[in-house]
């Protein structure tokens, strides 16, 4: 994984831990593996990295409940 990945996926699990509030972040990364968010994440990179805060949110949002998170 490259560094600007990293900080992405960081910040991914970050701002869906502030916007659920009182999670812990280990808690945010072990459920975005479960459901697969980390690989969507990572795969979609391009597409994703380029939204507003936000747009991303609302996507990351969009795809747990798809997979009935």
């Amino acid at each position: 994984m490259e560094e600007k990945q990293a900080e992405f996926l960081s910040f991914c699990i970050e701002s869906y831990k502030a916007m659920m509030g009182g999670i812990s972040g280990m808690k945010i990364a072990n459920f975005f593996e479960e459901f697969g968010a980390i690989d969507y994440l990572l795969e979609n990179y391009d597409d994703l990295h380029k939204l507003d805060h936000q747009k991303l949110l609302d996507q990351i949002k969009k795809y747990l409940d798809e997979k009935g998170a």
